[in-house]
């Protein structure tokens, strides 16, 4: 059995608090099926100091060990241009988080030579490979985004139910802050209730607040009556799924600087739930425009609010797009994503 060292942001044991603890707790428990794995989770280091003396006495006692590195492109950057300083021999796989790693590539802000010095750079974006390639990096490979799914909520019964709805119902999930687009959304509902669309629709936030996003966030949704924040979704229990797939559409309007794969995507797409994106980062690969969503110019209030009119007037045929998202999740299960044959093709096996 192939041993690993997989370092990276796990909180292991614990429930994961963002999008990197979820997607390495997700990899961890999939590879563990085929190797012996060693967990070296940097979450909270200044909690648990000794981690880097665990870190080094895993690097000496398991030399032939295939280390993973599932952390910010930052983190890899610092760690790689230290073992090829130090001419460290070791078999490396880094499994990208996030999807600005190839643009710091491109602006030479990473140079692209270090991370040829890896066996595999990991992405998630196809988008993301032609970028990496171009700047000079050669071991570029993709890997599907992913999450095991044990659960889809009875899409007839959803869509019936939204039909029904005597207000069209938009859904944010992912965390409150400016940069996923936030304050768009509620500039967009400000837009749209002075245009006399007030009773006729409603969003409901949830996700984790930013810490200085909070008060301020709190603020504007009390100002709109058509505005509730409810807090975190559960997504690892069937009723969470049951919820968001009482919304007509989500929206994704951000503009992070670490968009990827936004893993909500494929909560979304379980929920038989259209995603009404910005054209940022690579949102407009992973949801196809007039199939899965609707894609429209970021940072552009007008035209996130332009959408969601005509979603709130029918123009827009949402419920071919509910059965399309809803056809395209099997494709992100995991075993499907991360089958046999491709644990094989990185060495894994």
């Amino acid at each position: 059995m192939k041993e690993i060292i997989f370092v990276g942001w796990v909180n292991l044991g614990k429930s994961p608090v963002d999008g990197e603890t979820t997607k390495n707790q997700y990899i961890i428990e999939e590879l563990q099926k085929y190797c012996k794995i060693t967990v070296l989770d940097f979450y909270n280091k200044k909690a648990h100091p000794w981690i880097f003396l665990q870190a080094l006495w895993a690097f000496i006692s398991m030399p032939k060990a295939t280390i993973i590195l599932s952390t910010s492109a930052e983190n890899v950057y610092s760690m790689l241009r230290m073992f090829k300083a130090l001419h460290v021999k070791r078999e490396i796989i880094h499994w990208v988080i996030g999807g600005a790693f190839s643009k710091h590539v491109k602006s030479g802000r990473f140079k692209a030579d270090v991370f040829n010095y890896v066996k595999y750079n990991l992405v998630q974006c196809k988008g993301m490979i032609t970028e990496l390639e171009e700047a000079g990096v050669k071991n570029v490979k993709f890997v599907s985004n992913f999450k095991p799914i044990t659960y889809y909520p009875d899409l007839t019964t959803a869509l019936s139910k939204r039909k029904e709805s005597n207000v069209f119902r938009f859904v944010f999930v992912s965390r409150i802050m400016p940069d996923k687009g936030c304050d768009y959304i509620l500039s967009a509902v400000e837009g749209l209730n002075h245009k006399g669309f007030k009773d006729r629709f409603i969003v409901d936030f949830y996700g984790k607040t930013d810490a200085a996003y909070h008060d301020s966030f709190l603020k504007k949704v009390e100002k709109l009556e058509n505005v509730s924040f409810h807090g975190l979704l559960n997504l690892r229990e069937k009723g969470g799924y049951d919820t968001l797939a009482t919304y007509h559409a989500m929206l994704f309007p951000s503009y992070w600087k670490g968009e990827g794969f936004a893993g909500i995507f494929i909560d979304a797409f379980i929920a038989g739930l259209p995603v009404l994106a910005s054209d940022w980062a690579h949102n407009a690969e992973s949801i196809i425009d007039g199939k899965l969503g609707i894609i429209y110019p970021v940072h552009n209030t007008d035209a996130l609010m332009e959408t969601m009119e005509k979603c709130i007037e029918g123009e827009i045929n949402l419920e071919d797009m509910a059965m399309n998202a809803r056809n395209e999740a099997p494709n992100y299960q995991t075993e499907n994503a991360l089958s046999k044959e491709y644990i094989k093709s990185i060495g894994l096996l």
